[in-house]
């Protein structure tokens, strides 16, 4: 499991500080506005490095696998619930839908959306179903076939075996039509445009 960083928490007591220090100040002279620009210095700042490291973080799971599967959130919802700030902070969003696909595209690797429904209600050794589990509830157990490990790597295997059975599927379409991407076409020139317009650093993960 890879942990994101937390890349606004970082900076959240410089980023207070300098708040506090503008609502101080006159609003539109030239010390409000020096403020003003350092905290947007700062904001920028927070933002290039999260790319940074997303861009890494795709190019290292490409090294890892040809195939990549995710599941398919709505993260505009993510961002209003109980993980609004760690979403936010993590940019998860924008790293699942924009930067990871257009980076596998460049690799010529796979990608996939999965359902997300009950990930972490399947047993991925057996797939029986083990119910609800509580958020505080970190272990995954099966009584079916007694099969124990920790509550993400189990969500992370059931993923994985749900991308597996239906790449065979999506593998017949895209055959037909073209290249074996899982990323629409239209999609494709879409992520390009978007992403190039930024012109962002494609570095590859070291080691």
């Amino acid at each position: 499991l890879i942990k994101a960083p937390r890349f606004l928490l970082k900076v959240q007591s410089k980023l207070k500080l300098l708040q506090r220090r503008l609502k101080r100040k006159t609003k539109g002279s030239s010390n409000w506005l020096k403020l003003q620009e350092k905290i947007a210095r700062l904001h920028e700042k927070v933002s290039n490095t999260r790319r940074d490291w997303h861009f890494k973080l795709a190019h290292y799971l490409c090294d890892l696998a040809d195939n990549i599967f995710v599941e398919d959130i709505n993260f505009v919802s993510w961002s209003r619930g109980i993980v609004r700030k760690q979403s936010l902070d993590s940019g998860i969003g924008s790293f699942i839908n924009e930067i990871l696909p257009f980076v596998i595209w460049k690799r010529g690797k796979y990608y996939l959306k999965v359902d997300k429904n009950g990930t972490s209600q399947e047993c991925p050794n057996c797939g029986a179903i083990t119910g609800k589990k509580a958020l505080s509830e970190r272990v995954h157990r099966c009584d079916s076939c007694g099969h124990i490990e920790p509550r993400d790597t189990a969500s992370a295997k059931v993923i994985e075996n749900r991308g597996k059975n239906a790449v065979g599927l999506t593998v017949l379409e895209n055959a037909r039509g073209g290249d074996l991407t899982g990323i629409d076409r239209l999609n494709q020139v879409d992520l390009v445009k978007s992403l190039r317009t930024e012109n962002p650093p494609l570095h590859r993960a070291s080691g």
